[in-house]
């Protein structure tokens, strides 16, 4: 899919004000994963999707808030798009708090996007097929911000309406 807006911005500027709770959760579906809820940080989560010219009004309903921490070496994230309630699309703002030597970067659909540490990358997660490359010597933390939003709302920035 392709988006009118930046898909990454480059070292966002509210990296700074990030805090979490890091009482992580081993994700069963693959080795070297884990996760940790968050609360919700409303101005920090607005902040986020309006640097994508989006303004969503609800969370997402399962995850909302995390933080995903891929550990050990060669952990991934498997190829999938994640679902959605019937009219709206799940959107993720993903903060790159932490990064590998090698590896951590996303993919979607099939393009390899470079994501920095304290960058911020868009992706309309139940739209989009993505994953994440195989790490290397260190551990990739995201902060991800999950919301969804009326499918028409992103209208404006997609190449083909939804």
């Amino acid at each position: 899919m392709i988006i009118s807006v930046p898909r990454v911005i480059k070292n966002w500027g509210n990296n700074l004000n990030i805090n979490f709770n890091k009482n992580f959760i081993n994700n069963t579906v693959s080795f070297g994963r884990r996760y940790a809820k968050q609360k919700n940080n409303q101005e920090l989560w607005k902040k986020s999707f309006s640097e994508f010219n989006l303004f969503p009004k609800l969370k997402e309903p399962v995850l909302g808030d995390l933080v995903m921490n891929h550990y050990e070496k060669e952990a991934c994230t498997h190829i999938h798009k994640d679902s959605a309630p019937e009219g709206y699309v799940h959107i993720r703002a993903n903060l790159m708090l932490e990064k590998p030597s090698v590896g951590g970067d996303i993919i979607i659909d099939d393009e390899i996007i470079e994501v920095n540490k304290n960058d911020l990358c868009l992706i309309l997660a139940s739209l989009e097929n993505h994953c994440f490359t195989p790490i290397e010597k260190g551990q990739r933390l995201i902060y991800s911000f999950g919301a969804i939003i009326e499918k028409d709302k992103i209208n404006h920035i997609t190449e083909s309406h939804i």
